[in-house]
């Protein structure tokens, strides 16, 4: 196997033993993947402790078709200030990384589903993380991925306009409007996610 060069996004990672780790990671080129990064936990020369979750990265891997890939360096592309700083951020972004783990097959590729991720964390970087972002971020996964639900009701207009535009800030919501979003999403994704959402008690919990 010869190494290649990706870019990925870093959805978990899972201790293992006393200084490896394995981490799950969602990439441009392969789609979502699982790699081994041995001494990751000791390592600051192949991985500088940028292998947590939400993290943008370049990467050097060993690629498997099945099985675990081999994490060789990761280097951090896009330091996120604010996710470390601020609750709601970080509980957004943990929660936009929980769904796509869930949702995703294992190394199909899905491009557009990678720019919407990558888009949401760097606007999380900045600005604040509320529901219409959140809301935003579940129509449009749902919809790439072929789960988009039925939105004739009068009070999903604003779901149907944020299919229309890329930018996180650009549908606002009345909180009728809000509401009849968050259940219909709510239900989607119970009825498409294979098991519970750990992150969700932490998100709800701060926006």
């Amino acid at each position: 196997m010869i190494a290649e060069q990706c870019h990925g996004i870093v959805l978990s990672t899972l201790a293992y033993g006393d200084n490896d780790v394995v981490v799950s990671l969602f990439t441009l080129e392969h789609g979502r993947l699982r790699a081994f990064a041995r001494s990751a936990r000791t390592s600051r020369k192949r991985f500088a402790g940028a292998l947590e979750p939400a993290t943008h990265l370049a990467l050097m891997m060993k690629i498997k078709p099945e099985g675990l890939c081999s994490l060789e360096r990761a280097e951090q592309l896009a330091p996120p200030p604010g996710l470390a700083s601020r609750l709601d951020a970080l509980a957004l972004a943990l929660y936009g990384c929980e769904l796509v783990e869930q949702l995703t097959p294992e190394g199909q590729p899905l491009p557009r589903l990678y720019r919407l991720l990558s888009t949401m964390l760097e606007y999380l970087a900045t600005a604040a993380a509320g529901q219409e972002i959140r809301r935003f971020f579940e129509i449009n996964l749902l919809n790439i991925l072929g789960y988009r639900p039925p939105l004739e009701e009068p009070l999903l207009t604003p779901l149907r306009a944020c299919l229309a535009t890329g930018r996180f800030s650009a549908v606002p919501f009345s909180a009728p409007q809000l509401e009849a979003a968050g259940r219909l999403l709510d239900r989607e994704l119970e009825r498409h996610c294979p098991r519970s959402r750990r992150s969700l008690e932490f998100l709800e919990g701060v926006i």
